[in-house]
């Protein structure tokens, strides 16, 4: 259910140490040949398998599980119990192993080798903020991978483009590493030896990129085959949509009647940045994140959901992600509904309108600066290189370039040019992490459609951190956080793995269930999160994060690199 799976990068880590070394020795000792090939793949081959063996061990070594007798589960759970049993008794598999993770951050996820090896895995948060109907309809979204032998299909799917890499890179280093370079320059067999290994790496690594992509839709398409069968065994496909809305947005619903009419306050202030209703008006209830009953207000949900649904950035994110964005889910779910004769709980019929009264009918204008200033100094470097390239056809005589044909003019060009790159981290820097902090929360938050991994939203919120960002996992430095609006993912990244390490050991597991009070920046990419500036507790404590202090030393780099070779110029002269 949208898990960030640290276990599964600590085994992509791993798989990735071996399969380097393994293909080193194999470029070093096999041999250029089709035997060497057929050898490199069949390593390759076996990896995978190795990696799909390791990963369940990997998962209960890296994770707090508590592992729960099924008997006690279904004493405990008997709304959960009835949803396994009944897949049990229709699919014919065996019952799947439960576990639960002490953590408030909502999420489940199921791993194993087969459909008859599977284990379940839900964390408290599930049980705290979920109803009896969304938590049996998130059990049976993960039963759906299990029923489906997911494990085994997406092992699948994603050695292909792994093996197509490999051949790529085979033919590569046959190149370079074998001798057939240098021979083909006095022997035309050689010649056309090469030529066929430089099309089959290009080729190869083209049909790589491509299958990636491929992999990453297939691993699209099984959710909603999981959703599916959620809305199937449910026969209410609205129960995994309201569970998505408070997974995937944070926006939680229910509670004492006193904290309901608090979220009803905070809300109303909150959603002055929408732009969309006058909050003076007290009759207007929908500008209320809650309505009279408790639950997440309609409009709300629309306005969270128009960043999926609008936003360029999504669409980008979508093509690069395993899951399909909540949005999408929760639309693909509404259509389901007819089928059980059950009304729509969340339609989007206002999301368009929500969006161009914050955003207008275009963002693709904020979409295009964004890109442009997260790459400007690329950019930079990019003309530069262009202008070296004129230089040396120049210097050659094949153009004519004017005041370009010195090699002290061209050492002035890129002492200049690197000045200019260090100015543009600097202004990078200054754009991501705006100043002008201002008190805010969830809901006014996660309703702002504009903002954006790069267009960022500076903010103060106060509440409680009730559980990790990767609930369960020993080395996560992450955090979750709740005020009276919702629920957040707390963003610590340090950027430096040995640092974000040790806070995760020393500091990050101290700071769940206190209350704090976070300076951040709020972005969006693609799931809603707060970049940390700072975190104050009750107690007086203070931390700091440094990552926006640690871009100036890539400034510092270049404007160093630019002095050296300015130094250069003007000795030269």
């Amino acid at each position: 259910m949208g898990l960030k799976l640290a276990s599964t990068m600590a085994v992509l880590f791993l798989f990735g140490l071996i399969y380097a070394l393994v293909f080193t020795i194999g470029v070093w000792f096999l041999p250029s040949n089709l035997l060497g090939l057929s050898l490199m793949i069949g390593f390759t081959v076996l990896i995978v398998l190795f990696q799909y063996g390791i990963s369940p061990l990997m998962i209960r070594l890296i994770y707090r599980i508590d592992w729960i007798p099924y008997e006690d589960y279904a004493h405990q759970y008997p709304h959960l119990a009835n949803v396994i049993d009944k897949v049990v008794a229709i699919r014919g598999i065996k019952t799947p192993r439960m576990g639960i993770i002490h953590d408030l951050n909502p999420q489940a996820f199921t791993f194993g080798y087969t459909k008859n090896s599977a284990r379940i895995v839900i964390t408290d948060g599930i049980l705290h903020y979920l109803d009896e109907d969304e938590q049996s309809a998130v059990v049976a979204h993960e039963l759906g991978h299990i029923v489906h032998n997911d494990f085994i299909l997406m092992t699948v799917v994603f050695a292909i483009p792994l093996i197509l890499l490999t051949i790529a890179r085979w033919a590569y280093y046959a190149v370079r590493f074998s001798g057939l370079f240098k021979s083909s320059k006095d022997d035309d067999a050689g010649s056309y030896i090469v030529l066929g290994l430089i099309v089959v790496a290009v080729v190869s690594y083209i049909s790589y990129y491509i299958g990636y992509l491929v992999s990453l839709f297939v691993s699209r398409i099984r959710e909603y085959f999981a959703d599916q069968h959620a809305a199937e065994l449910t026969e209410n496909p609205n129960m995994l949509s309201t569970a998505l809305v408070k997974i995937a947005y944070g926006l939680i619903a229910g509670g004492t009647e006193a904290e309901i009419k608090e979220r009803q306050k905070s809300s109303v202030r909150g959603l002055r940045g929408l732009g969309i209703f006058d909050p003076k008006k007290a009759s207007q209830l929908a500008a209320q994140s809650m309505d009279n009953n408790g639950r997440v207000s309609k409009r709300v949900v629309q306005a969270a959901a128009g960043w999926d649904l609008f936003n360029p950035w999504a669409k980008y994110f979508q093509v690069f992600s395993t899951h399909p964005l909540p949005a999408k889910r929760i639309q693909r779910l509404n259509g389901q509904c007819a089928t059980y004769g059950v009304p729509v709980e969340y339609d989007f019929s206002e999301a368009r309108n929500i969006k161009e009264q914050q955003a207008g009918k275009s963002m693709i204008g904020e979409f295009i600066t964004d890109i442009f200033i997260k790459q400007l100094p690329t950019v930079i470097f990019i003309i530069l290189a262009g202008m070296t390239a004129i230089w040396i056809l120049g210097f050659v005589g094949w153009i004519s370039i004017g005041t370009l044909t010195t090699l002290n003019n061209l050492i002035l060009l890129w002492a200049i040019g690197f000045f200019i790159m260090g100015l543009g981290v600097i202004g990078r820097t200054s754009f991501m992490y705006r100043s002008g902090f201002e008190p805010s929360n969830v809901v006014e938050l996660i309703t702002n459609i504009k903002v954006s991994p790069i267009r960022a939203v500076p903010a103060i919120i106060e509440g409680k951190i009730v559980g990790k960002g990767i609930p369960g996992y020993y080395f996560g430095e992450d955090l979750y956080f709740q005020d009276n609006t919702g629920l957040m993912y707390i963003d610590y990244r340090f950027g430096i793995s040995l640092v974000d390490f040790f806070w995760a050991l020393s500091k990050a597991n101290r700071l769940v269930g206190q209350r704090v009070r976070i300076k951040g920046w709020y972005r969006r990419g693609p799931g809603p999160y707060l970049q940390v500036d700072t975190i104050e507790t009750e107690s007086g404590k203070r931390y700091r994060n440094y990552s926006k202090h640690m871009t100036y030393i890539l400034a510092a780099i270049f404007f160093g690199i630019g002095t050296f070779l300015f130094y250069l110029w003007f000795t030269a002269i």
